[in-house]
Formats: structure tokens, sequence, C-alpha cells
């Protein structure tokens, strides 16, 4: 009888895991990495690597509630489907070379897929580069890719982000802070 009750528990644990989307990153999100740590012919690390879905975002959004910050990250939240985020730290034996043809060769890779690039930036030892991909003419999914001397690190959010936008317009306004040498 026990064992009959633990099996039941662990099959509702990993049914919730699976809604929630943190068992782990999809085959896309692998695909990506494994495609960049092979250009960048780098060894590296992992030090976080994960999913979070629709239901652990609401998680978050009913936390966020009961906080008192200012901040309409709510709002914000209540717009996203989900997150996928992983975080490579470099074996230090190898030299890291931030290389412009490297994000060339993604682009062309995540065109592929549907994705065009926004910003593809390399300076000093440093690249990086955002991507997005409609679907139907709606903003819904955001790729972002920076690398250096230290660390790789990927993250993918889908959902709708043409009103993660607006939120942040509206609230913002356009006053943003520019980098400067």
């Amino acid at each position: 009888m026990k064992l009959k009750k633990y099996m039941i528990f662990a099959l509702l644990l990993l049914l919730s895991l699976s809604f929630t989307g943190c068992i782990g990153v999809n085959r896309n999100f692998r695909e990506i990495r494994h495609h960049l740590m092979s250009e960048l012919d780098m060894d590296y690390d992992k030090q976080i690597e994960f999913s979070v879905g629709s239901a652990g975002i609401m998680l978050a959004g009913m936390i966020v509630n009961l906080s008192d910050v200012e901040e309409p990250v709510d709002e914000i939240l209540k717009n996203i489907s989900r997150v996928q985020v992983g975080v490579y730290e470099r074996n230090r034996y190898n030299k890291f070379h931030a290389r412009y043809d490297v994000l060339v060769r993604l682009s062309a890779k995540l065109e592929e897929q549907g994705w065009k690039y926004i910003v593809r930036s390399v300076q000093d030892n440093e690249i990086a580069a955002v991507f997005v991909n409609e679907e139907d003419d709606e903003f819904s999914r955001l790729y972002v890719v920076a690398a250096d001397d230290e660390q790789l690190v990927l993250v993918e959010i889908h959902g709708d982000l043409s009103k993660v936008i607006e939120v942040a317009v509206r609230e913002k306004g356009f006053r943003m802070h520019m980098a400067r040498n």
C-alpha cells in the first residue's frame, strides 16, 4: 500500500514538473548551445540550465504580487509563457577569441529556424547578439547570446513580447541610457 502511494506521488510530481516546464531546456535550445560551443571551439562547464513554463511564471507573478514592488513586473510576467536560461563557465585552459564570423554563422543557423538578428556585436573580447522570431506577425520569441572570457550565457523568452515592450515603454517611456566608451 505504501509503495502505491509513493508511486502515485512520484507520478504526480513528474506530471506537475512537466506542465511547468521546469524539467529542462528543449531540443532546439540544446542544438543552438551545442552549435555555438563548437563554433567557439571552447570547453564549457554547465553552471545552470533550466526552463520555466507558464505555471512557474504564474507562480512567480503571484509571489511578486505579495511584494511591495512598484514596477509592473506582474503585468510583464502575464505576457511571458516560457523562459529558458543557460549559463556555462569557460574552462581556463583555452584562450577565448571573440570573432564576428562566429556570429555570422550562428545567425545563418538561426535564420534557418525563422530567427532574425536585431543586434550583433563583437567588442574587445566579448560577443553578443539578440534574435527575434515572429509568428503570425507577432513578436513572440527573443533569444539572447553573450560570451566573454569567462562564460557563455543563452536566454530564450516566449510570449507576447509586443505587450511586454508596450508595458516597458508605458512605464519608462523612451528614457533609455546609452552605454558610452
